[in-house]
């Protein structure tokens, strides 16, 4: 009897064990992603905030300064500048990128021949390297030879020609479009996604009663898309207030600052004049900006949202 009783207590003890091992796989599997998050993200940041209380070029030895790098952006007239020119590229994208994947959403859901190759073909500018866009675009902008001013010309609109990247007044400008151009696919197929999925009965109903399309689409579509667009609209904006690549590659921030933009200010601080405890300070302060921005956006839609 006793015998029996131990077998069964014995076998209760492994029936727990091997639970307690099978409750620890999950934790096995996450393991190394969570090792590689810590090390490559979460440990960057913490070394950044130490880097960001440092006067430091990379040779001399750090001196600690506390806070001094933070309260110097306030001083910083460049930062004025970069921000504004970041808040005028930011908006911009946003609007040109919105509207017009949104136009090429609504043409492609109507059911045109050869929807998946027009889909696939505008997609295609989402998948370029930032580099290799900027330098394509730098070359359609050259104001001798390039395929832009070549345009206009062959068309008899030599009025419209610019120095495009050399102009103060049109360089951002031009970044901007090159941005828009990059980014459409992107927020296309999300708008598409949208579109396919409200009930095409809303339509016919509203058909029935007599709505014309733009009523449709004022009634229907824009009100049924208000989660797409909040997604489209976030990711556009944060993507116009952390953007580098394409204003480094092609402008470098020029001509007299007018495309200087947030990051590529704390790029050139931190590598080119080795200024890297004040880069790591301004990264920080972007960080922030961008968070508030954000948050205050997704607050404001989804208060829209919830009046719908």
């Amino acid at each position: 009897m006793e015998s029996a009783v131990s077998q069964r207590e014995l076998a209760r003890g492994s029936i727990s064990k091997s639970r307690r091992y099978a409750s620890l796989v999950p934790y096995a599997f996450v393991a190394p992603a969570v090792i590689l998050y810590a090390t490559f993200k979460l440990l960057p940041i913490v070394a950044g905030l130490y880097l960001a209380q440092l006067r430091w070029d990379g040779l001399n030895p750090a001196e600690y300064v506390g806070f001094a790098n933070f309260s110097r952006i306030f001083q910083d007239d460049l930062v004025l500048l970069a921000l504004k020119n970041n808040v005028m590229y930011a908006f911009g994208t946003v609007i040109g990128k919105i509207t017009l994947s949104l136009a090429l959403a609504l043409l492609l859901h109507q059911g045109l021949r050869g929807r998946g190759f027009y889909r696939t073909a505008l997609f295609m500018p989402v998948v370029m390297s930032f580099v290799v866009v900027g330098i394509l675009w730098r070359w359609m902008y050259n104001s001798q030879f390039g395929l832009v001013n070549a345009a206009f010309r062959a068309l008899g609109l030599e009025r419209l020609i610019q120095n495009w990247l050399a102009d103060p007044k049109v360089a951002l400008g031009s970044l901007i479009a090159v941005d828009i151009w990059k980014w459409y696919g992107f927020h296309m197929v999300i708008f598409l996604a949208g579109l396919q999925s409200i009930p095409y009965e809303y339509y016919e109903a509203a058909r029935i009663d007599g709505a014309t399309r733009v009523r449709q689409f004022l009634s229907i579509t824009l009100p049924l898309l208000a989660p797409v667009m909040l997604v489209n609209v976030t990711t556009s904006l944060m993507g116009g207030f952390n953007v580098f690549d394409i204003p480094f590659v092609m402008t470098e921030g020029g001509p007299a600052n007018s495309t200087l933009v947030l990051a590529l200010h704390i790029y050139l601080r931190g590598f080119k004049f080795y200024r890297f405890g004040y880069a790591a300070a301004m990264s920080y302060a972007l960080l922030v900006l961008v968070v508030v921005i954000t948050a205050v956006q997704l607050k404001l839609m989804s208060r829209n949202l919830g009046a719908q």
